[in-house]
């Protein structure tokens, strides 16, 4: 291109074939960044929905150099040419994710907005807008040296206040001249977006109380507390009785224990107890009690007679002596109550590992009275 094009030039022109040749280093931004927001929250424990990572588009960014009310004279006034957004399910984990963000990054307040201070009587986009920048010490290592003085814009909202910005952008721009009655419907659906929000928070606290008590009702052995999903958890952390079975039947198979409770399978376990009658917590320890070694010759005599399965080195869930606990208890009633509470469960074991664990079970009680 010649001096003279150069100079015909319009401004707006000129300031996107900037952007062309930035777009690339934009793009490698927008990645990297997007990856260490992710460590950083996870770091501390927050788990986002999603971290969204682009480079504006040319058009929009015409559009938005254009713009009479904004005065830009360059490129790099646009401070969103890079953007992110950080979206958390909760609206109160909007706060803890900004602290993150200020941490981590060099964070200029004075072109940040925080858009959740609205007119409290409209309704609709709500959340903080960042422009940041690297910090010095961070440009100092080689894989952000790039990414020196450019600034990009993070965005933090939660989940929902996401899905309606989502819904509404492609009506945004002519809002203004919809009749009367549509704008009425759209400041209600936002409405009730924020209601819906604000419940949430409202069970999330109601759970959280729930478990909180059902974890002092276990730890002081209430004797009538029903087992569910809920209330099993806390007794698979906190039973003595079944921590002894459970570490016996790793050693007993040759596998380890998992650290962790599995909310799948803790749900399961509590569907394998009450199959087998065992409807309380307290009923489930008094079993324990009573029947805790003879769970233990039940696995030994299945394992080397009955399962027949290869060697495994995955870990075996916390809760699998209730499990085995259960299906001894029901091969003792008998075939019928096995079968029926297989079906129950939708279990589906082969034929002779049925048949062998109701002829172990059999003999175990032949061997110890009731």
């Amino acid at each position: 291109m010649t001096s003279m094009e150069e100079n015909l030039k319009t401004p707006v022109e000129i300031v996107l074939a900037e952007f062309d040749g930035k777009k690339e280093l934009l793009s490698r931004l927008c990645e990297t960044t997007k990856r260490l927001v992710e460590k950083s929250l996870e770091a501390v424990s927050l788990r986002p929905q999603y971290v969204q990572a682009r480079v504006k588009s040319k058009e929009k960014l015409r559009t938005k150099y254009l713009d009479p009310n904004k005065g830009y004279t360059k490129l790099d006034d646009i401070t969103d040419q890079a953007g992110l957004r950080v979206i958390t399910y909760y609206e109160d984990e909007v706060d803890r994710v900004a602290e993150v963000i200020k941490k981590e990054f060099d964070f200029d307040e004075k072109n940040s907005i925080d858009k959740r201070e609205v007119d409290p009587e409209k309704f609709g986009y709500y959340a903080l807008n960042y422009v940041c920048g690297y910090l010095g010490s961070r440009t100092s290592h080689i894989e952000y040296r790039e990414f020196a003085g450019i600034a990009f814009e993070i965005q933090i909202t939660s989940i929902l206040r996401h899905a309606w910005s989502e819904i509404e952008h492609p009506w945004y721009d002519l809002k203004d001249a919809f009749p009367d009655d549509i704008k009425r419907r759209f400041a209600r659906m936002a409405a009730l977006l924020e209601i819906a929000e604000s419940e949430f928070l409202s069970l999330r606290k109601l759970q959280s109380d729930y478990t909180r008590s059902l974890d002092v009702q276990v730890a002081a052995k209430f004797a009538d507390i029903t087992v569910d999903a809920a209330s099993i958890r806390p007794f698979l952390e906190q039973e003595p009785l079944l921590a002894q079975l459970d570490n016996a039947i790793a050693q007993l198979t040759g596998r380890a224990l998992s650290k962790e409770i599995s909310g799948q399978y803790s749900e399961f376990v509590s569907r394998v107890a009450r199959q087998a009658g065992l409807t309380t917590l307290a009923q489930i320890r008094e079993a324990l009690n009573k029947y805790g070694s003879w769970v233990s010759e039940y696995v030994e005599a299945c394992q080397q007679g009955v399962w027949k399965v290869p060697p495994s080195h995955a870990p075996i869930q916390r809760g699998v002596g209730i499990t085995h606990l259960a299906m001894l208890l029901l091969g003792i009633k008998g075939d019928a109550a096995l079968a029926k509470a297989l079906e129950e469960l939708q279990i589906n074991p082969p034929a002779d590992h049925v048949a062998g664990q109701l002829r172990v079970a059999r003999q175990i009680a032949a061997k110890h009275p009731m």
